[in-house]
Protein backbone atom coordinates (compact mmCIF):
# COMPACT_ATOMS: atom_id res chain seq x y z
CA UNK A 1 0.00 0.00 0.00
CA UNK A 2 1.35 3.42 -0.94
CA UNK A 3 1.03 6.71 0.94
CA UNK A 4 -2.40 8.34 1.08
CA UNK A 5 -2.24 11.96 -0.05
CA UNK A 6 -4.00 14.61 2.00
CA UNK A 7 -7.50 15.40 0.84
CA UNK A 8 -9.51 18.54 1.43
CA UNK A 9 -11.70 18.25 4.51
CA UNK A 10 -14.46 20.70 5.51
CA UNK A 11 -13.45 23.70 7.59
CA UNK A 12 -14.31 23.45 11.27
CA UNK A 13 -17.68 24.94 12.12
CA UNK A 14 -18.62 26.67 15.37
CA UNK A 15 -22.19 25.49 15.02
CA UNK A 16 -23.87 23.08 12.58
CA UNK A 17 -22.30 22.05 9.26
CA UNK A 18 -23.96 23.15 6.08
CA UNK A 19 -25.13 20.67 3.41
CA UNK A 20 -22.22 21.82 1.26
CA UNK A 21 -19.72 20.92 4.02
CA UNK A 22 -21.28 17.45 4.43
CA UNK A 23 -21.03 16.92 0.69
CA UNK A 24 -17.35 17.95 0.82
CA UNK A 25 -16.74 15.42 3.64
CA UNK A 26 -18.40 12.61 1.66
CA UNK A 27 -16.28 13.45 -1.41
CA UNK A 28 -13.13 13.43 0.77
CA UNK A 29 -13.94 9.99 2.24
CA UNK A 30 -14.64 8.60 -1.22
CA UNK A 31 -11.20 9.78 -2.33
CA UNK A 32 -9.50 8.09 0.64
CA UNK A 33 -11.31 4.79 -0.03
CA UNK A 34 -10.46 5.04 -3.72
CA UNK A 35 -6.74 5.42 -2.91
CA UNK A 36 -6.87 2.48 -0.48
CA UNK A 37 -8.53 0.18 -2.98
CA UNK A 38 -6.18 1.09 -5.81
CA UNK A 39 -2.83 1.12 -4.03
CA UNK A 40 -3.09 -2.01 -1.82
CA UNK A 41 -0.75 -4.82 -2.86
CA UNK A 42 -0.85 -8.11 -0.87
CA UNK A 43 2.46 -9.58 0.26
CA UNK A 44 2.39 -13.05 -1.30
CA UNK A 45 4.87 -14.59 1.11
CA UNK A 46 2.81 -13.38 4.08
CA UNK A 47 -0.33 -14.84 2.53
CA UNK A 48 1.29 -18.25 2.10
CA UNK A 49 2.72 -18.19 5.62
CA UNK A 50 -0.62 -17.21 7.13
CA UNK A 51 -2.49 -19.88 5.20
CA UNK A 52 0.12 -22.48 6.13
CA UNK A 53 -0.11 -21.59 9.80
CA UNK A 54 -3.75 -22.66 9.73
CA UNK A 55 -2.55 -26.26 9.59
CA UNK A 56 0.93 -25.99 11.06
CA UNK A 57 1.94 -26.73 14.61
CA UNK A 58 -0.33 -28.21 17.21
CA UNK A 59 -2.60 -27.14 20.00
CA UNK A 60 -6.00 -25.57 19.84
CA UNK A 61 -9.26 -27.41 20.27
CA UNK A 62 -8.52 -29.36 17.10
CA UNK A 63 -6.21 -31.54 19.15
CA UNK A 64 -3.11 -31.08 17.02
CA UNK A 65 -2.22 -30.08 13.48
CA UNK A 66 -4.07 -26.75 13.72
CA UNK A 67 -3.19 -23.42 15.30
CA UNK A 68 -6.14 -22.88 17.61
CA UNK A 69 -6.01 -19.09 17.42
CA UNK A 70 -6.22 -18.93 13.64
CA UNK A 71 -8.82 -21.59 12.87
CA UNK A 72 -11.73 -20.32 10.87
CA UNK A 73 -12.49 -18.65 7.58
CA UNK A 74 -9.67 -16.45 6.27
CA UNK A 75 -10.85 -14.69 3.11
CA UNK A 76 -7.79 -12.45 2.84
CA UNK A 77 -5.21 -15.22 2.84
CA UNK A 78 -7.08 -18.36 1.84
CA UNK A 79 -7.05 -21.68 3.64
CA UNK A 80 -4.99 -24.75 2.79
CA UNK A 81 -7.53 -27.56 3.14
CA UNK A 82 -6.39 -31.20 2.83
CA UNK A 83 -7.79 -32.92 -0.24
CA UNK A 84 -7.06 -35.85 -2.55
CA UNK A 85 -8.30 -37.55 -5.71
CA UNK A 86 -7.26 -41.18 -6.05
CA UNK A 87 -7.76 -43.71 -8.85
CA UNK A 88 -6.89 -47.23 -9.92
CA UNK A 89 -5.89 -48.18 -13.45
CA UNK A 90 -5.99 -51.92 -12.96
CA UNK A 91 -8.52 -54.73 -12.58
CA UNK A 92 -9.04 -55.79 -8.96
CA UNK A 93 -10.12 -59.41 -8.75
CA UNK A 94 -12.15 -61.13 -6.05
CA UNK A 95 -9.67 -63.20 -4.05
CA UNK A 96 -12.43 -65.51 -2.82
CA UNK A 97 -16.12 -65.71 -1.95
CA UNK A 98 -15.26 -66.05 1.74
CA UNK A 99 -12.45 -63.49 1.68
CA UNK A 100 -12.25 -59.78 2.36
CA UNK A 101 -10.94 -57.71 -0.56
CA UNK A 102 -9.27 -54.32 -0.19
CA UNK A 103 -9.43 -51.56 -2.77
CA UNK A 104 -5.96 -50.42 -3.84
CA UNK A 105 -4.87 -47.25 -5.61
CA UNK A 106 -2.11 -46.86 -8.18
CA UNK A 107 -2.89 -43.44 -9.71
CA UNK A 108 -3.12 -40.51 -7.28
CA UNK A 109 -4.30 -37.52 -9.33
CA UNK A 110 -3.46 -35.10 -6.52
CA UNK A 111 -2.71 -35.44 -2.81
CA UNK A 112 -2.41 -32.68 -0.23
CA UNK A 113 -2.53 -33.61 3.43
CA UNK A 114 -4.07 -36.96 2.45
CA UNK A 115 -1.91 -39.69 0.93
CA UNK A 116 -2.07 -43.32 -0.19
CA UNK A 117 0.36 -45.52 1.70
CA UNK A 118 1.14 -49.22 1.49
CA UNK A 119 1.23 -52.08 3.94
CA UNK A 120 4.65 -53.63 3.41
CA UNK A 121 6.19 -56.94 4.51
CA UNK A 122 9.43 -58.76 3.81
CA UNK A 123 9.64 -62.47 4.50
CA UNK A 124 11.18 -65.78 3.46
CA UNK A 125 8.96 -68.38 1.87
CA UNK A 126 8.38 -70.97 -0.82
CA UNK A 127 5.39 -71.78 -3.02
CA UNK A 128 4.29 -75.26 -4.10
CA UNK A 129 1.42 -77.68 -3.60
CA UNK A 130 2.67 -78.78 -0.20
CA UNK A 131 4.57 -81.74 -1.65
CA UNK A 132 7.14 -80.16 -3.94
CA UNK A 133 5.04 -79.64 -7.10
CA UNK A 134 3.53 -76.45 -8.49
CA UNK A 135 0.66 -75.20 -6.37
CA UNK A 136 -0.80 -72.29 -4.39
CA UNK A 137 0.60 -73.02 -0.93
CA UNK A 138 2.89 -70.29 0.42
CA UNK A 139 4.98 -71.53 3.34
CA UNK A 140 6.46 -68.57 5.24
CA UNK A 141 9.38 -69.54 7.50
CA UNK A 142 10.77 -66.13 8.50
CA UNK A 143 9.21 -62.63 8.66
CA UNK A 144 11.90 -59.97 8.41
CA UNK A 145 9.65 -56.92 8.66
CA UNK A 146 6.01 -55.88 8.55
CA UNK A 147 2.82 -57.94 8.75
CA UNK A 148 1.64 -60.30 6.01
CA UNK A 149 -1.91 -59.43 4.91
CA UNK A 150 -4.46 -60.89 2.52
CA UNK A 151 -4.63 -59.00 -0.74
CA UNK A 152 -0.91 -58.26 -0.75
CA UNK A 153 0.77 -58.50 -4.14
CA UNK A 154 4.01 -60.41 -3.72
CA UNK A 155 7.26 -60.33 -5.67
CA UNK A 156 10.57 -62.14 -5.50
CA UNK A 157 12.87 -64.48 -7.44
CA UNK A 158 10.72 -66.88 -9.46
CA UNK A 159 7.38 -65.46 -8.21
CA UNK A 160 4.80 -64.96 -10.98
CA UNK A 161 4.12 -61.24 -11.50
CA UNK A 162 0.84 -60.10 -9.97
CA UNK A 163 0.51 -63.01 -7.51
CA UNK A 164 -1.64 -62.10 -4.50
CA UNK A 165 -2.12 -63.63 -1.07
CA UNK A 166 -5.67 -64.97 -0.76
CA UNK A 167 -5.84 -66.24 2.82
CA UNK A 168 -3.85 -67.44 5.81
CA UNK A 169 -4.40 -71.11 6.60
CA UNK A 170 -2.37 -71.54 9.78
CA UNK A 171 0.38 -70.08 11.93
CA UNK A 172 0.87 -66.76 13.69
CA UNK A 173 -1.54 -64.15 12.34
CA UNK A 174 0.37 -62.07 9.79
CA UNK A 175 3.57 -63.94 10.56
CA UNK A 176 5.19 -67.34 10.12
CA UNK A 177 2.69 -69.86 8.77
CA UNK A 178 0.89 -71.26 5.74
CA UNK A 179 -0.88 -69.00 3.24
CA UNK A 180 -2.76 -69.47 -0.01
CA UNK A 181 -1.93 -67.48 -3.17
CA UNK A 182 -4.09 -67.00 -6.25
CA UNK A 183 -1.63 -68.31 -8.86
CA UNK A 184 -0.26 -71.85 -9.07
CA UNK A 185 3.55 -71.93 -9.33
CA UNK A 186 6.69 -73.58 -7.99
CA UNK A 187 9.05 -71.23 -6.15
CA UNK A 188 12.04 -72.36 -4.08
CA UNK A 189 12.66 -70.68 -0.73
CA UNK A 190 13.48 -67.03 -1.38
CA UNK A 191 13.06 -63.51 -0.04
CA UNK A 192 9.58 -62.22 -0.88
CA UNK A 193 8.21 -58.67 -0.69
CA UNK A 194 4.52 -58.08 -0.05
CA UNK A 195 2.72 -54.80 -0.69
CA UNK A 196 -0.88 -53.54 -0.56
CA UNK A 197 -1.48 -49.86 -1.43
CA UNK A 198 -4.80 -49.58 0.40
CA UNK A 199 -4.06 -47.24 3.32
CA UNK A 200 -5.36 -43.68 3.10
CA UNK A 201 -3.45 -41.64 5.66
CA UNK A 202 -4.50 -38.21 6.94
CA UNK A 203 -1.97 -35.64 8.11
CA UNK A 204 -4.44 -33.90 10.43
CA UNK A 205 -7.34 -34.91 12.69
CA UNK A 206 -10.83 -33.80 11.80
CA UNK A 207 -13.89 -34.67 9.74
CA UNK A 208 -13.44 -35.63 6.08
CA UNK A 209 -15.98 -35.95 3.29
CA UNK A 210 -15.33 -39.16 1.34
CA UNK A 211 -16.86 -39.93 -2.06
CA UNK A 212 -16.00 -42.93 -4.20
CA UNK A 213 -17.35 -45.08 -6.98
CA UNK A 214 -16.25 -48.45 -8.35
CA UNK A 215 -16.97 -50.15 -11.65
CA UNK A 216 -18.03 -53.62 -10.53
CA UNK A 217 -18.25 -56.33 -13.17
CA UNK A 218 -19.50 -59.92 -13.08
CA UNK A 219 -18.01 -62.65 -15.28
CA UNK A 220 -20.28 -65.35 -13.85
CA UNK A 221 -23.46 -66.41 -15.62
CA UNK A 222 -25.47 -65.90 -12.42
CA UNK A 223 -26.70 -62.97 -10.38
CA UNK A 224 -24.81 -62.12 -7.21
CA UNK A 225 -24.18 -59.69 -4.38
CA UNK A 226 -21.51 -57.09 -3.78
CA UNK A 227 -20.90 -55.41 -0.42
CA UNK A 228 -18.60 -52.44 0.22
CA UNK A 229 -17.65 -50.99 3.59
CA UNK A 230 -14.99 -48.89 5.30
CA UNK A 231 -12.40 -49.72 7.93
CA UNK A 232 -10.50 -47.50 10.36
CA UNK A 233 -7.01 -48.79 11.17
CA UNK A 234 -8.10 -52.31 10.24
CA UNK A 235 -11.36 -52.25 12.24
CA UNK A 236 -14.76 -52.24 10.52
CA UNK A 237 -16.36 -48.77 10.60
CA UNK A 238 -19.83 -49.09 12.24
CA UNK A 239 -22.84 -49.13 9.90
CA UNK A 240 -20.68 -48.40 6.86
CA UNK A 241 -21.64 -51.44 4.74
CA UNK A 242 -23.75 -51.18 1.57
CA UNK A 243 -25.06 -54.06 -0.59
CA UNK A 244 -25.50 -53.96 -4.36
CA UNK A 245 -26.92 -56.41 -6.88
CA UNK A 246 -24.66 -57.91 -9.54
CA UNK A 247 -26.38 -58.91 -12.77
CA UNK A 248 -25.37 -62.07 -14.61
CA UNK A 249 -22.93 -61.58 -17.48
CA UNK A 250 -24.37 -60.51 -20.85
CA UNK A 251 -22.53 -63.24 -22.76
CA UNK A 252 -19.48 -65.49 -22.47
CA UNK A 253 -17.24 -62.55 -23.38
CA UNK A 254 -19.24 -59.51 -22.28
CA UNK A 255 -19.65 -58.88 -18.56
CA UNK A 256 -22.36 -57.08 -16.66
CA UNK A 257 -21.56 -53.78 -14.97
CA UNK A 258 -22.75 -52.05 -11.82
CA UNK A 259 -21.38 -48.70 -10.61
CA UNK A 260 -21.82 -48.35 -6.83
CA UNK A 261 -21.29 -44.78 -5.61
CA UNK A 262 -20.93 -44.09 -1.89
CA UNK A 263 -20.34 -40.98 0.20
CA UNK A 264 -19.87 -40.42 3.92
CA UNK A 265 -17.95 -38.61 6.62
CA UNK A 266 -14.83 -40.21 8.07
CA UNK A 267 -13.62 -39.05 11.49
CA UNK A 268 -9.91 -38.94 12.32
CA UNK A 269 -9.20 -38.47 16.01
CA UNK A 270 -5.52 -39.46 15.96
CA UNK A 271 -3.77 -38.95 12.63
CA UNK A 272 -0.72 -40.90 13.83
CA UNK A 273 -2.59 -44.20 14.21
CA UNK A 274 -5.82 -43.99 12.20
CA UNK A 275 -6.23 -44.58 8.48
CA UNK A 276 -9.04 -45.34 6.05
CA UNK A 277 -9.42 -48.48 3.93
CA UNK A 278 -12.25 -49.64 1.67
CA UNK A 279 -13.10 -53.34 1.80
CA UNK A 280 -15.46 -55.33 -0.41
CA UNK A 281 -16.89 -58.83 -0.73
CA UNK A 282 -18.91 -60.73 -3.32
CA UNK A 283 -20.52 -64.15 -3.42
CA UNK A 284 -19.53 -64.46 -7.11
CA UNK A 285 -16.01 -65.70 -7.85
CA UNK A 286 -16.17 -63.85 -11.15
CA UNK A 287 -16.85 -60.47 -9.56
CA UNK A 288 -14.10 -57.88 -9.97
CA UNK A 289 -13.51 -54.15 -10.18
CA UNK A 290 -12.82 -53.43 -13.84
CA UNK A 291 -10.47 -50.97 -15.49
CA UNK A 292 -11.55 -50.22 -19.04
CA UNK A 293 -9.03 -48.79 -21.56
CA UNK A 294 -9.64 -45.73 -23.70
CA UNK A 295 -12.04 -46.16 -26.60
CA UNK A 296 -12.22 -45.06 -30.19
CA UNK A 297 -14.97 -44.01 -32.63
CA UNK A 298 -15.50 -41.69 -30.88
CA UNK A 299 -12.31 -41.12 -28.92
CA UNK A 300 -13.14 -41.42 -25.23
CA UNK A 301 -11.11 -41.68 -22.02
CA UNK A 302 -10.32 -44.81 -20.07
CA UNK A 303 -12.55 -45.86 -17.18
CA UNK A 304 -10.85 -46.20 -13.80
CA UNK A 305 -11.85 -49.22 -11.74
CA UNK A 306 -11.99 -46.94 -8.68
CA UNK A 307 -12.27 -43.17 -8.25
CA UNK A 308 -12.17 -41.57 -4.80
CA UNK A 309 -12.20 -37.95 -3.67
CA UNK A 310 -11.56 -36.81 -0.11
CA UNK A 311 -11.79 -33.31 1.40
CA UNK A 312 -11.39 -31.84 4.86
CA UNK A 313 -14.65 -30.28 6.12
CA UNK A 314 -14.17 -29.58 9.84
CA UNK A 315 -11.67 -29.70 12.67
CA UNK A 316 -14.46 -30.18 15.19
CA UNK A 317 -15.28 -33.72 16.27
CA UNK A 318 -18.33 -34.81 18.22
Amino acid sequence: MSKIFNVRLPNAATQGYSPEQFDQLVRSLEQVIFQLNNTYTPIVSDNIAAAGSWFSGGGGSAGGGFAGTTRGFQPSTGILLPYAMLMSEEDQANIGTTSENFITFDSPIFEYGIEVQSHEAVFTGEIDDGSGLAGTVLDVTVVTSGTILTGMTISGTGVTAGTRIVAQVSGTTGGVGIYTVDTSQLVASTTINGSRASKIQFDYPGQYLVNFRVQASNQDNAVGELEIWTKNAGVNYPLSNTRFDLLARKSASIWSHTVPAISGIFTVNDATTEYLEIAWWSDRAGAFLEYYPAGTSPTRPAIASVIMTLAFISAEMY
